[in-house]
This record gives C-alpha cells, sequence and structure tokens, in this order.
C-alpha cells in the first residue's frame, strides 16, 4: 500500500520534474530561434528564458528573406521537438516508474506544445490569430496553406505519443505509484489525488504552450513599452486604430515602428491627436523589405492620440512601441 507520505512526496516530486521541463523546453525553444538566425547571418542580441512571466523570448537582429524568417519562426518548436525525439529513441525502455513518470512529464510539455500549432492555423483562416505568435508568422511568411500545417503538426503530435507508447511500455504501471492500494477499494481521497498529479502535469503543459506564444519576437527597445503588433496579412485596414495613449500634460513622445517580412503596395501610418494636425509617421508603396525600424519623437501638448493605419492585406508584421517622459 501506497502510504499518504509516499503521494506527497510523489506531487512533489512531479511539480519539481514539471517546472525543470519548462524551464529545459524554454531554453532549446529561444535556443531554437537564435541558432537558425545565427546560421542565416544574424546577431543575437538578448535571449530571455524567464517563462514564469510568460515574456521568453530571443531578439535576433539581421537582414532576413521571408523564407528564412519562416525557418526562424518554426526552429523554437523544432529544436526542442528533435531533442525529445533523439533522447525518446536513446534512453532505455526498461526504468523505475519514477524515472518512467519523469519521461512522461518531459513528452507531455514537449509534444502538447506542438498544439499552438494545431489550433492557431484556424485561427489564422479566420483572421484571429494572434499577430505576435510564432505559428501566425511563420503561416505569414511561408505562404504554406493553413490547413496544412495544422495537419502536420497533428500528426506529430499523434506520432509522438505513439512512439512513446511503443518506446516505453510500462506507462501503466506510473498508476501503481500514484493509487496503489492492493487488496482494497481505492478510496475516493486516493483519486482526487491522482487527478491532482494529472493535472499538475497538464497543467504544466499548457503553461509551455501560453509561454512560448510570440517567443523569438524582438522585445521592446530599452526605455519603451510594446503598444501594437499588427498581422498586415490578415486584411485590408482602412483608417484602423491600432494604439492609443493620453498626455496629461505637454511633453516629449518618442515611437518606434518596425515592420519585418513587409511586401505590400501600399502602407500608412498616421499619429492623429484629438485636436490639430495629424502627423505622418510612415508612408510608403509597393514596399518590400525584410526588416526596417523608424523613429519618431514630438513635442506634444497635452491630450488623446491615435495611432492609425491603413494598408492593403499583405506579409509582414507591424510592432509600436511608445516612450514617454
Amino acid at each position: 500500500m501506497t502510504s499518504t507520505s509516499e503521494r506527497l512526496k510523489f506531487a512533489g516530486f512531479t511539480l519539481l520534474i514539471a517546472l525543470g521541463v519548462a524551464l529545459a523546453y524554454t531554453v532549446l525553444h529561444e535556443g531554437g530561434h537564435a541558432l537558425a538566425g545565427l546560421a542565416f547571418g544574424g546577431t543575437v542580441r538578448e535571449i530571455d528564458v524567464n517563462f514564469f512571466n510568460l515574456g521568453a523570448h530571443a531578439n535576433i537582429d539581421g537582414s532576413f528573406s521571408r523564407y528564412q524568417e519562416a525557418v526562424i519562426n518554426v526552429s523554437g518548436a523544432a529544436l526542442p521537438f528533435l531533442v525529445w525525439l533523439v533522447l525518446t529513441l536513446a534512453l532505455p525502455k526498461e526504468c523505475s516508474p519514477l524515472v518512467l513518470w519523469a519521461k512522461f512529464i518531459a513528452s507531455a510539455g514537449t509534444l502538447c506544445s506542438l498544439l499552438a500549432w494545431v489550433v492557431i492555423p484556424f485561427l489564422y483562416i479566420k483572421n484571429d490569430a494572434p499577430a505576435g505568435d510564432d505559428v501566425t508568422r511563420f503561416l505569414a511568411n511561408s505562404g504554406l496553406p493553413p490547413l496544412a500545417v495544422a495537419f502536420g503538426a497533428l500528426v506529430l503530435f499523434v506520432a509522438g505519443w505513439f512512439l512513446f507508447v511503443r518506446r516505453f511500455p510500462g506507462t501503466r504501471s506510473i498508476w501503481n505509484v500514484i493509487i496503489k492500494n492492493t487488496g482494497k477499494p481505492v478510496p475516493a481521497w486516493s483519486w482526487v489525488l491522482a487527478g491532482g498529479v494529472m493535472l499538475t502535469a497538464f497543467i504544466g503543459a499548457g503553461i509551455l504552450v501560453t509561454s512560448t506564444l510570440g517567443n523569438g519576437l524582438p522585445s521592446p527597445p530599452k526605455g519603451y513599452n510594446s503598444a501594437a503588433t499588427v498581422d498586415l496579412s490578415s486584411r485590408d485596414r482602412q483608417a484602423e486604430t491600432i494604439a492609443s495613449f493620453d498626455l496629461p500634460k505637454a511633453g516629449d513622445a518618442a515611437i518606434i515602428l518596425r515592420v519585418s517580412g513587409i511586401d505590400t503596395s501600399f502602407i500608412d501610418v498616421t499619429l492623429v491627436p484629438s485636436q490639430g494636425v495629424p502627423l505622418l509617421l510612415m508612408h510608403g508603396e509597393d514596399v518590400v523589405s525584410t526588416y526596417s525600424e523608424t523613429q519618431n519623437q514630438y513635442r506634444l501638448p497635452a491630450g488623446d492620440y491615435k495611432i492609425v493605419l491603413t494598408s492593403r492585406k499583405s506579409s509582414g508584421i507591424l510592432d509600436v512601441y511608445f516612450r514617454f517622459p
């Protein structure tokens, strides 16, 4: 019979392994972005692997083609999956239940991160995909059919679990550690504890999925705050407000506009005050650029301000950053 203290120790072991897997996955994810950027001649300016604030990212400077951008986008998910695949094939089949449980948590974290690649393509079709996400950027840069990307990710997800079960046939022995109670009915509290342990594992996997959203994106320049990220491929935009701010008193306002992977027939970004004359921040026709950045600083009177975008549906991502005194 497994005692209560043993079950509690097992739950603690589960939490520690889940945190370790989350850290390892985040390092590999951002490392995948960074290695791909370096391979294409870029420079890694910053890597943040703090998954607790869901803000892990890799900042990569360089001039990349759309194909190269797509490879950088997908490398964040590809490197952890490849490392998991190698370890799954290399590690011995026979091991203790605790080691097997650790393998299960690592597999859940890695394989469940692929679910973002299954779900987001459907949101992309409906123009509801998160603009800054790796998957959204990959679809915009690669030009691949979203349904094909979703199907490919689903195949990898299912095949990964099939491989795990085939490689480690003793998976069922995990339950003997969690709810073992030989010869007697299993009490309800044991099932509750078992459910809590399983829930902890899958919550950890969910944290991995959400913490990787938007990874590999440029973080705000020092002293700036991110105001908007717009996927230009989602639709035409006509005088659409994408960001706004309020100045309670006159002062300096600095605005940075970044575009990556852009290929558009028309784009216009304007700063519109509640009173006064609008200020043109960016304007272009037949613009093709892998990466460009414009910085604007103005002495503005007090009031409300909007950043307004007019653009034709095309590839590319627009990022807006603010800095105020």
